[in-house]
């Protein structure tokens, strides 16, 4: 079992280098590369999330909460290693991208993924920072991918706030020595006995703005839809499904650390406050959005909420609903970014006034796109309902003012994402905006384009199922 975890960890890496050296031309043999390996370790993790699998060496950490994301990690690599194919297959004819563009994003995306499993499994919480520093490097050479002015301004936008920002977590780091803390492995700082508390709590005040600048909470949420609107849609999957939430796991290491020796109160009231004001700011600028993917970016800000506002509610019902909130998440908004980019790549724009009366062009492609925003809103019989009506119940047991709030502020959230999308279907009247439609008869059929999106949704459904089962009402 250590093997196949030890492997799992190098084959990105290993990725990465083959990709470095390949030829420009052998772009495609490595997309495909990519989608069988990662098929092996979607399997392999699926295998360890099922077997609750656990590990626990001098370096890394296997647990309750890490197998969660290792095993997301890899699944959604899977997913997204399909989608790429075709993807930018797509692209390449439209002579979007060059094929040197895609030894980039091999090298790239696989340096990614590897930074995003240190996140999740390293014990060390400096290591866990500087892997989260090479998250923004690498997504960073992945922002400007397409070489446009607006394409290089984003990335620029996105690694200075990110830096600046994150970079305030080494004072929680010179903090915690100030502290009196002799370790850095978050299971040992835990049983330090003589702590400053004091130091503690403006410690995790760092902690919350450097970590928070990518978990995307207000008002440290400036850089994502521009860098959305910039990212190819393999990116944007990853970034929204499964790298915001490692940024809040961060938080939650170092939330059991402060809480060990303080009580979870004061960290708890912290994140509740800043989830309400980030849920607020996200629904009013929602229904502000005219391009599509932005408006994607900032249902991630609100979904990011939810789970931040469960898990501190610090019930074990509450935290494992925010769990399985991420999980369900990771899947349904993997599904609405490429069932939406599969419109950009034929429609050649994002504006939601541009496209009329898609489902009559698009058929397969609209059906897709309606049943991951239905699944992605609380809507039965999405899982999402789940995880939902549970933080709700566990919400009004510690206040009913929590409940009611969390009530009002998602369903208008969910209501303006529906409303924006909405307009794609309706007839609008002729005007030099809207964009000549023409139907597309293959609409990809059952191609790489839609298997992801089938796949994806039925992962969801399935993992909702099996906990629906096990649950002891």
């Amino acid at each position: 079992m250590e093997i196949l975890f030890y492997t799992s960890i190098l084959t990105p890496l290993a990725l990465a280098l083959a990709s470095l050296f390949m030829d420009k031309d052998y772009g495609r043999f490595y997309l495909q590369l990519n989608k069988y390996i990662y098929t092996v370790l979607a399997i392999v993790a699926a295998f360890f999330w099922i077997k609750w699998f656990k590990i626990n060496t001098p370096f890394f950490i296997i647990d309750e909460i890490s197998i969660v994301f290792y095993s997301i990690i890899f699944i959604l690599s899977f997913l997204i290693s399909i989608y790429a194919i075709n993807y930018f297959t797509t692209e390449i004819d439209h002579k979007v991208i060059g094929r040197w563009r895609l030894k980039q994003y091999n090298v790239m995306i696989n340096f990614f993924i590897l930074s995003m499993l240190f996140i999740a499994i390293s014990k060390n919480l400096m290591i866990m920072w500087i892997a989260l520093e090479a998250t923004t490097i690498f997504s960073a050479f992945l922002i400007s991918f397409y070489g446009t002015k607006s394409s290089w301004e984003a990335a620029w936008k996105y690694v200075i706030l990110c830096w600046l920002w994150v970079t305030i977590w080494l004072l929680w780091l010179f903090m915690m020595i100030m502290a009196w803390v002799h370790s850095l492995d978050f299971t040992a700082i835990a049983l330090e006995p003589t702590i400053n508390k004091n130091l503690l709590k403006l410690a995790f005040v760092f902690i919350f703005i450097g970590f928070g600048t990518k978990v995307w909470f207000f008002p440290l949420n400036s850089w994502l839809p521009d860098a959305h609107g910039k990212w190819s849609t393999p990116v944007s999957a990853f970034m929204s499904s499964i790298l915001l939430p490692l940024a809040f796991y961060m938080i939650i290491r170092c939330q059991d650390i402060v809480d060990f020796h303080l009580g979870f109160d004061f960290t708890s009231k912290i994140i509740i406050f800043f989830s309400f004001i980030t849920i607020v700011y996200s629904g009013f600028v929602m229904i502000l959005q005219h391009h599509y993917k932005r408006t994607l970016a900032y249902s991630s800000s609100e979904n990011m909420w939810i789970i931040a506002f469960a898990w501190a509610l610090w019930t074990p019902l509450a935290q494992t609903f925010s769990l399985l909130h991420i999980v369900w998440h990771s899947f349904l908004k993997t599904a609405s970014f490429m069932s939406a980019w599969n419109i950009l790549l034929y429609t050649h724009t994002g504006q939601f006034k541009r496209i009329s009366e898609l489902a009559k062009y698009m058929r397969n492609s609209s059906i897709l796109l309606v049943i991951s925003l239905f699944m992605l809103v609380w809507l039965p019989p999405s899982p999402l309902f789940i995880s939902e009506i549970g933080i709700i119940w566990q919400a009004y047991i510690i206040d009913p003012w929590y409940a009611v709030i969390f009530i009002v502020w998602i369903v208008l959230a969910f209501s303006w994402l529906l409303y924006n999308f909405s307009s794609l279907f309706i007839s609008k009247d002729k005007s030099d905006d809207l964009i000549e439609m023409k139907k597309i008869d293959k609409d990809f059929k059952f191609s790489c384009m839609h298997m992801p999106i089938i796949l994806a949704l039925i992962f969801a459904l399935i993992t909702s199922i099996i906990f629906i089962v096990n649950f002891k009402f």
